[in-house]
């Protein structure tokens, strides 16, 4: 009976196993898809990089856009996707502006003054709302590569396009109050009667321009409006515009209608228009040689308006801008011809631009008026044009650098380097002194200035002839491209 018993149960345990092993393997998938599908959902909350610029860009969206603050913008993400973002390119124009400002200054300023708000009777004010809202960017570029022939306004070929297009950015981003935006044509053309518009513009306009429209030049209160320079820039809607709007803030007013100080008529414009336009074809100046002597007091008032800018009234100079022209030494080293030259061609690579508008009445005044300065124990020079040296410029180039380069710069620079003293390494520079104005430079140094004595025992290096000749030799080297 006990064995039959336990035949009976044998199935019953076996089926009792098998089920046991079904719901356990059956468990065992549940739970495995479970975790699968708990790591499938959560690698989906995790940011991916295009949703962290997606979520970057809504939590930078302003909170007073017209469609609310997103959803997103209140979310907390990882401190990645709010790091800040720069727009590239308002970082560039920033640093455009900043480029451009610094250019001004160096070039500009001299003239024009910080922040460009001119000078009555010297430099107008091209920060002007009025000059601004009519002067296209082309306008300002040509005047400032092309210059004002005539004026102290001279040409910068030697600034390049991009450095030009910051300087006009940094006008542009000069604040005015009530900005204005006129509309030039410069094609329209103003035909009318040159006679009659000579007897409207001495009445209306040559007490501020001057006669002819000479402007500073003539001792006027406004630019030359009739030299060539200014007459092959600005178009003749140009012109009316200016007369019809004025200049806010400056003594130029609008001249054109009821509310104009003239009450002008459009063709009363047209023949002033018309009246400017034929002094182009009249040539101006002085001679083109001139063998008298200068006239000093003619030579002070064109100093003050064409060089007085860089080199101050009374030729003083400025230590890290510009040099004195009255230091005794330099007028006794320089010969008439030197300063001549030196005017006509300007100096490369500086602040101090080719003047060849400049006739030879005027360069002869200028040189007469710097002559007659007075200077204390009045000393006599004599400087050998000819003379050559023959040095070592490797030796020059170590001797240049312990004793000249902390004020002339590494390479002889000069201000653009950040130093006190000026460019004897530049092509300007070199290609005017000769090699032995060079040497008493160094020999007499210049009274009154940082630059001392450098040779002999009074000398502050005690340096002879032959470390003079390697310094200018390797001067010399560098007019040899590399």
């Amino acid at each position: 009976m006990v064995e039959s018993g336990d035949n009976k149960s044998a199935p019953k345990g076996k089926t009792y196993k098998a089920f046991i092993v079904f719901y356990a393997a059956l468990f065992l998938l549940a739970f495995v898809g479970l975790l699968v599908f708990a790591l499938t959902v959560n690698r989906s909350k995790q940011p991916t990089p295009s949703d962290e610029k997606k979520t970057t860009a809504e939590v930078s969206a302003p909170s007073d856009q017209s469609f609310g603050i997103s959803e997103a913008s209140t979310t907390t993400v990882y401190q990645a996707a709010v790091e800040p973002v720069v727009p590239v390119t308002k970082e560039k124009h920033f640093e455009k502006i900043k480029r451009g400002e610094s250019l001004f200054n160096a070039n500009c300023s001299a003239c024009h003054q910080l922040g460009a708000v001119g000078k009555v009777g010297f430099a107008p004010n091209i920060r002007n709302r009025d000059f601004l809202g009519l002067a296209s960017d082309d306008f300002i570029k040509r005047t400032i590569s092309g210059g004002r022939p005539g004026t102290s306004m001279p040409p910068r070929p030697d600034l390049t396009d991009h450095q030009i297009d910051g300087i006009v950015a940094y006008l542009r981003s000069l604040p005015v109050a009530n900005p204005v935006v006129i509309h030039v044509d410069p094609h329209k053309r103003f035909p009318g009667n040159a006679v009659e518009g000579k007897a409207a513009y001495d009445i209306f306009c040559g007490s501020c321009h001057g006669e002819e429209g000479r402007g500073y030049s003539e001792g006027g209160s406004g630019p030359g409006i009739g030299l060539p320079g200014f007459l092959e820039t600005a178009s003749d809607d140009y012109i009316y515009q200016t007369l019809k709007y004025g200049r806010v803030g400056t003594p130029m007013k609008p001249f054109i209608g009821p509310q104009g100080v003239a009450n002008l008529s459009e063709g009363e414009v047209a023949d002033i228009i018309t009246y400017l336009r034929s002094l182009q074809t009249v040539e101006k100046g002085a001679t083109a040689t001139f063998a008298g002597a200068g006239d000093p007091l003619s030579g002070e008032e064109q100093f003050n308006i064409n060089c007085s800018a860089c080199h101050q009234l009374g030729g003083t100079g400025k230590i890290g801008f510009a040099p004195s022209i009255r230091n005794r030494d330099f007028l006794a080293i320089a010969t008439n011809d030197f300063i001549r030259q030196t005017v006509r061609k300007g100096r490369q690579g500086t602040a101090m631009v080719a003047r060849p508008d400049l006739s030879e009445k005027v360069m002869a005044d200028i040189i007469a008026y710097l002559r007659a300065l007075p200077v204390a124990n009045d000393v006599q020079i004599s400087v050998d044009p000819y003379t050559i040296f023959n040095g070592n410029k490797v030796a020059g180039k170590d001797k240049f650098t312990i004793f000249c380069a902390s004020c002339h710069g590494p390479e002889g620079q000069g201000y653009m380097a950040g130093v006190s003293g000026p460019g004897i390494g530049l092509e300007g520079f070199l290609s005017a002194a000769s090699d032995d104005y060079i040497y008493q430079t160094l020999k007499q140094g210049r009274v009154g200035t940082p630059m001392k004595p450098f040779i002999g025992p009074k000398g502050v290096a005690n340096l002879t002839d032959e470390d003079v000749y390697d310094i200018t030799t390797y001067l010399r080297s560098l007019q040899i491209p590399n």
